[in-house]
């Protein structure tokens, strides 16, 4: 977001910097109360955030917005979501988290998506860290990876057990992160011992602005709603496909010659291991 892309900012300043890079279609409408409230801080910590970034105050900034043309282009498909405002239908909820996918999509960077697949394609190992909620997109990865032959490992969830998981990581593996929300102590670690140990990293997060971006060799945006909301995984699991579908291209003979045995093994062997419905 080039409106932050020199600005040193404290944790409050960078929850509303990255508030604000995720809504700013709706920031013309806003007074600084607003923005302090979605963001959880003090109005104060709104005011003096205009300085940091350049701007006088909120007016300057919004005309900032305005001159740049940073509307978000999720503002289009606004007026199809209000129309199922209020609705509780299963139909309606499932079309209010293609927004997610919307916003996602608007934001990739195609550079930074090829790059990523490049990293994944010629990894020795790949190394995934995604704690919490995160675990069922490392566990995606996991499974559709080894598909294609690729040898990969999950680091363990935090603490004192991650140091064992980090000691056979070489400079020819890659270490891919979920971050999401905040940058966590386990992140902070495993994106310097990277930097130590020369292997690449690959941050996977749903921040505009963060730290991480920086200390991360490749990363990728990914909506999965605000601060307030409950978190979607459907955009981090579309990336996800999305990812494997082009590293399983990459390494066409590999990922053939993995469906060809795996189908051998399910002729000889169904009898003995059926497959479950």
């Amino acid at each position: 977001m080039m409106l932050f892309e020199h600005a040193k900012l404290t944790r409050g300043h960078q929850r509303i910097a990255d508030y604000i890079s995720k809504n700013m279609d709706d920031v013309p409408f806003m007074i600084e109360e607003d923005i302090a409230a979605a963001c959880g801080v003090s109005v104060s910590t709104v005011s003096r955030f205009w300085a940091e970034v350049g701007s006088k105050n909120l007016k300057e900034f919004k005309q900032r917005v305005k001159d740049e043309a940073l509307l978000s282009p999720a503002r289009k498909l606004q007026s199809a979501f209000e129309k199922i405002e209020g609705e509780s239908s299963a139909a309606a909820n499932v079309l209010g988290v293609a927004e997610y996918i919307e916003q996602t999509a608007d934001r990739i960077d195609q550079a930074a998506f090829d790059a990523a697949v490049g990293l994944l394609a010629g990894a020795g190992t790949v190394h995934i860290y995604g704690p919490g909620s995160a675990e069922c997109l490392t566990a995606l990865m996991d499974f559709r990876l080894s598909r294609f032959g690729a040898d990969v490992r999950r680091l363990d969830r935090g603490g004192h057990e991650l140091f064992e998981s980090m000691v056979p990581i070489r400079p020819e593996d890659v270490i891919v992160i979920f971050g999401f929300v905040s940058e966590s102590p386990e992140m902070a670690v495993l994106l310097d011992f990277a930097r130590e140990r020369g292997c690449r990293t690959l941050l996977i997060t749903d921040l505009a602005v963060s730290p991480m971006l920086a200390k991360a060799d490749i990363f990728l945006f990914t909506a999965r709603g605000q601060l307030w909301e409950f978190h979607s995984m459907v955009a981090p699991i579309a990336v996800i496909e999305a990812l494997i579908v082009a590293v399983g291209k990459e390494r066409e003979q590999a990922a053939l010659a993995g469906s060809e045995e795996l189908h051998r093994l399910r002729r000889k062997y169904t009898k003995l291991l059926p497959k479950r419905i």
